[in-house]
């Protein structure tokens, strides 16, 4: 009777370590983000913290303005912003973030800049020297080339 008591004893505390081990690893109903680069993940952390993502366009008050996105493999980033003004001013402003992959199939990115603070780059496309999505909702449809 011991034996079979140590044995299943045995089981039961190789059972509680095995979830012990990988509870640092995995995070329970939602998706945790390790950057791993095994197999059936389809990682594109490289592609995407290889170049600054670049951006022109014109705000709500018509003023000409350049947007550059650097991100890095730390899972840090800077969000870079200059406005020109039609009477020859410009102001600039830098923005730390962190970020990751919102979803497995890495389509999602959410940066953080601070507590309450998050933007969702949703429908990411990477390629052709090209990041594009939707930034904090469908209505915001962003592209960026790519600056090496």
């Amino acid at each position: 009777m011991k034996t079979s008591t140590f044995k299943y004893f045995g089981l039961a505390l190789m059972a509680i370590l095995m979830v012990s081990f990988t509870s640092c690893e995995v995070e329970i109903d939602s998706f945790y983000d390790d950057d791993n680069n095994g197999a059936g993940y389809y990682n594109r952390s490289a592609d995407l913290c290889s170049r600054t993502w670049v951006s022109f366009y014109r705000d709500m008050d018509g003023n000409y303005c350049r947007q550059e996105l650097d991100f890095f493999l730390d899972r840090t980033g800077i969000d870079y912003i200059r406005v020109e003004y039609p009477n020859g001013a410009v102001d600039q402003y830098e923005y730390n973030f962190r970020w990751s992959w919102e979803n497995y199939a890495q389509t999602s990115i959410r940066m953080s800049y601070g507590p309450n603070d998050v933007s969702y780059l949703d429908d990411v496309y990477i390629g052709g020297n090209r990041l594009s999505g939707y930034l904090d909702g469908r209505n915001n449809f962003v592209e960026f080339q790519g600056k090496r």
